[in-house]
């Protein structure tokens, strides 16, 4: 006798073993888009606030960055910063440029103060701002703090030549200049 494969007699066996798939469908395409919809609406509401809050936080580190910069060149300046290459303390300053998002730390023989690097002047570090923020505003182009050694005392130059005792220091996302993506930092001596 030969044997003969009935399709509907298997298929009637398995729905036997499986009776819990016996009368059930699977998921229509209109509501898995309905779900991957909610989920997309769900993701957006989330992000938004998150990357407001990401620019926040960073512009808040800056602020922070900024004064412990500050901080930093006057310790170095009361410690003894020796002018690369002799045995002379150095003064030692931080310039900040309108629209950079770096602030570059010199060291200066006393005597003497520069915005660009030369034989008087050298550049020991280069302060990166967080990404994305900026320096916005500035009373001038240029400003330069300078740290006298061995007291660290400051002082302020508008240009090579002018000094001041107070300056606003303006840092933002982007370009900001208002608003809550933009700080302004008071510098005094």
């Amino acid at each position: 006798m030969k044997k003969s494969y009935n399709p509907a007699h298997i298929h009637s066996i398995l729905l036997s073993m499986f009776h819990s798939i016996r009368n059930t469908s699977g998921f229509t395409l209109i509501e898995l888009m309905v779900v991957m919809t909610i989920i997309g609406i769900l993701f957006a509401g989330s992000y938004v606030p998150y990357d407001y809050y990401s620019r926040l936080s960073r512009i808040r580190m800056t602020t922070e960055k900024i004064h412990q910069t500050i901080e930093n060149a006057k310790l170095l300046s009361q410690n003894g910063q020796l002018f690369p290459g002799t045995t002379k303390n150095a003064n030692v300053g931080l310039l900040f440029e309108k629209g950079s998002h770096t602030i570059n730390m010199f060291t200066f023989l006393p005597g003497t103060h520069t915005f660009s690097e030369n034989t008087h002047a050298k550049i020991i570090r280069t302060i990166s701002l967080e990404d994305g923020v900026n320096i916005n505003t500035l009373p001038k182009n240029s400003i330069l703090i300078e740290f006298t050694a061995p007291r660290g005392d400051m002082e302020i130059y508008t240009s090579p030549t002018e000094t001041g005792s107070t300056f606003d220091l303006g840092i933002g996302w982007k370009t900001a200049t208002t608003g809550t993506m933009y700080r302004t930092i008071k510098i005094e001596k």
